[in-house]
């Protein structure tokens, strides 16, 4: 659960490519990180010149206890402090994960509010797995 009182909201960035947006906390032994829900973070530029974002659970909540994940600092490769409206839309997500993890049995969860900016694009299944196809390809490793 995130600690909503003192959260640290970081942007991580594995030397994977992947970019993970979670409440981060340092070990004592300071060579493993515990991030706290975290989130998989995906840009795409589409034709249009708009960017959109995509923020999945980086891990399998569906099937597991804790979504925590303690990984060792050397696969991260830097890590950055959020802009407040990110920290704000990933907060909104995970507790919005949460509550459909809480009262639906189904894999899939959605994260936008019906009430969005009916300027934004909705992906269709094909391009949503370009996307991802995309990210595969474009890491370090």
């Amino acid at each position: 659960m995130l600690d909503f009182e003192d959260p640290n909201i970081r942007i991580v960035r594995l030397t994977s490519g992947e970019d993970i947006i979670a409440d981060c906390v340092a070990t004592e032994d300071e060579e493993v990180v515990r991030l706290k829900e975290p989130m998989h973070i995906i840009f795409k530029r589409i034709p249009s010149g708009k960017t959109i974002m995509l923020m999945l659970p980086w891990l399998p909540v569906e099937i597991i206890k804790e979504n925590e994940a303690c990984i060792y600092d050397s696969d991260i490769l830097t890590s950055f402090e959020p802009k407040k409206e990110l920290v704000e839309y990933y907060i909104k997500a995970v507790i919005e994960n949460e509550e459909h993890l809480a009262t639906a049995s189904g894999m899939h969860s959605e994260y936008f509010d019906d009430d969005e900016d009916p300027t934004d694009e909705e992906l269709e299944d094909e391009e949503l797995e370009e996307i991802l196809k995309e990210k595969k390809v474009s890491r370090l490793h």
